[in-house]
């Protein structure tokens, strides 16, 4: 198994504080910075890129954190990955995105920028912070730069019913693409997270909002998080390219740590090797990460659904941070009925 992508988290450091914020460190408060393992620093972020080169045809690196601008040498790392011949992906919050960073940020590179709401009280609520009329303002700068974004939109109980007027602004914003993530779950969350995961009778009714947006704007939309078809049908949703767990395949965003420990992928705390001491090939082809993507939750034994064989239970790493176990099926499944 191959992957053409990479995920590459520069920085544990977050300028928000959202409810729903998956990042295991943040989470379960477990840093993975200690004595042994130190941030990378930029020259080692270039040795360990060539040598993910080296075992796969990489093609597009995502830079993410945490929020990696926090890092000073965030544009000389950004410049490193677009001189290398490399297609760039920066995924941040945007609040400090100003016209200072985009200047010294190469042009034609993707962003993806997180929007909760389409009103100042309802994004700061969710982000934890006052920073709505930032994330705007920083944002509609994007095209005058000759970059483009996405919008990222988590679909929690709080905003879900939000989600077309969210899009409306983010397409007068210069949006080319709308990414709908619907909230994904870990273990420290067990205590709010009916506050937080939508029923599914409210996701799909954020689904069909967000179709209606696609059809009258034309911007094209995805789920990116699976949404499993026992919680929604989502065959109602043409307009919508649901994407699936890649389970190890060519569309696999294995993700690399700020200090170089790798991981399945930016939902999973599971550590599949270091890449300081180990080559990608060599970790990627473990029979570690071969059981991780190959164990199947038991009650998907007997699904019957359509779409079963490229389900498999949904998010493998949802089912592994919030229940500790892999054979337990993705718990939108149980919340999405009770919530």
């Amino acid at each position: 198994m191959t992957s053409h992508f990479i995920s590459l988290e520069l920085t544990e450091k977050c300028n928000n504080s959202c409810k729903h914020c998956y990042n295991f460190w943040r989470a379960n408060g477990r840093s993975s910075l200690d004595d042994k393992h130190k941030a990378l620093s930029r020259l080692e972020i270039q040795h360990l890129i060539r040598k993910v080169r080296k075992d796969i045809p990489l093609e597009y690196i995502a830079l993410s954190g945490g929020e990696p601008l926090l890092r000073s040498d965030f544009p000389q790392i950004a410049n490193d990955v677009v001189d290398a011949g490399l297609q760039l992906v920066i995924i941040t919050n945007g609040v400090l995105l100003d016209k200072n960073m985009l200047r010294q940020l190469p042009r034609e590179v993707s962003f993806e920028i997180t929007l909760l709401g389409h009103t100042a009280e309802l994004h700061d609520k969710l982000a934890g912070n006052k920073v709505f009329d930032r994330v705007v303002q920083n944002t509609s700068q994007i095209r005058r730069h000759g970059s483009r974004f996405t919008v990222v939109f988590v679909a929690t109980k709080l905003n879900a019913l939000d989600v077309f007027r969210t899009a409306e602004l983010g397409i007068a914003l210069g949006a080319t693409a709308f990414m709908y993530n619907r909230v994904n779950l870990s273990r420290p969350m067990r205590p709010y997270a009916t506050d937080l995961m939508p029923p599914a009778k409210i996701l799909e009714e954020s689904l069909n909002y967000l179709q209606n947006a696609v059809k009258k704007y034309g911007v094209p939309a995805i789920c990116s998080v699976p949404i499993p078809p026992c919680v929604v049908d989502i065959s109602k949703f043409p307009q919508i390219n649901f994407g699936w767990c890649p389970r190890g395949g060519d569309k696999s965003y294995y993700t690399i740590g700020c200090t170089g420990l790798v991981r399945p992928c930016n939902h999973s705390s599971v550590i599949l090797g270091d890449l300081k001491s180990q080559g990608f090939a060599q970790i990627i082809s473990s029979d570690k990460c071969r059981v991780f993507w190959q164990t199947v939750p038991v009650e998907c034994d007997r699904c019957e659904q359509p779409l079963r064989d490229r389900c498999q239970g949904g998010c493998t790493a949802a089912s592994d941070e919030f229940f500790g176990s892999q054979r337990r099926i993705d718990p939108i499944c149980e919340l999405s009925k009770h919530s």
